[in-house]
């Protein structure tokens, strides 16, 4: 098998767990668990904010709960900063997934409308 299809299988295996396991504790995760969980990590909580909030982004979680949780955590200019700093690096993981993993398999189902 060629390693773009690999790559493609192991993403489509990691997005499906991940799903999975958001929909198997959808209960436990809300702004209070987020706040607590993330508040115990001292000088390293912003960095692990916004490497969740990046995760997030890709994994379709809701961003308003992240959103929220940097508010709360980090203050209104902080957790601002944060949420916009982990959107963006978000929001290019997704786009580099869609570019570079599954740009051929949507050319395809397009029909060479793109």
């Amino acid at each position: 098998m060629k390693r773009r299809t690999i790559a493609r299988l192991l993403l489509v295996v990691l997005l499906v767990a991940a799903a999975a396991w958001v929909l198997m504790n959808r209960e436990r995760l809300d702004t209070t668990m987020v706040e607590a969980w993330v508040q115990d990590f001292g000088f390293w909580a912003p960095a692990l904010f916004v490497g969740l909030y990046a995760l997030a982004t890709p994994l379709f979680l809701p961003g308003s709960i992240f959103s929220l949780a940097g508010g709360m955590l980090f203050g209104p200019v902080w957790g601002t900063l944060y949420n916009l700093i982990g959107a963006t690096i978000g929001a290019t993981i997704a786009f580099a997934i869609a570019r570079y993993l599954a740009s051929d398999w949507v050319a395809g189902k397009a029909g060479g409308r793109l």
